[in-house]
């Protein structure tokens, strides 16, 4: 009988313990790729070209990888809280660099602006996509 009440107050306690853990993962805020370590800072039009050479070496050479992209604004979209800002890689097949930007608080460029955006490369489908970004700087 006593050892049947040391097993249940044992899996109690870690019930309890894993329950504690659970909730301090879930409530713990949310980390932005602009609170990380920057890893490739690159042009726009040199990371799509990159990209547009050879996708499969561009891939691996800078897909989930932190990037700083320097670039001219060609296009501004807003969609909710959310904006998407498109910069100019290629003149010619009207391609770019497409940087969600996640921070509400950002001021929004204007087409022409030259602006310096932090996020993560998640690939490239007609564009290449940085995603979870932030702006910079704006010039």
């Amino acid at each position: 009988m006593k050892r049947k009440n040391i097993v249940l107050f044992a899996i109690a306690l870690l019930c309890l313990l894993a329950g504690f853990r659970a909730y301090y993962l879930y409530q713990k805020p949310r980390t932005t790729a602009a609170e990380e370590k920057t890893e490739i800072t690159i042009e726009a039009k040199a990371l799509y070209q990159a990209y547009g050479s050879n996708e499969q070496q561009a891939g691996k050479q800078f897909s989930n990888k932190i990037l700083e992209v320097n670039g001219i604004v060609s296009e501004v979209q807003a969609a909710g809280n959310n904006f998407s800002v498109l910069l100019t890689g290629d003149e010619k097949t009207g391609g770019g660099v497409n940087c969600s930007i996640t921070d509400k608080d950002s001021d929004k460029p204007v087409k022409g602006q030259t602006v310096k955006i932090k996020g993560r490369c998640t690939g490239f489908l007609f564009d290449v996509n940085i995603s979870d970004a932030s702006i910079i700087s704006i010039q």
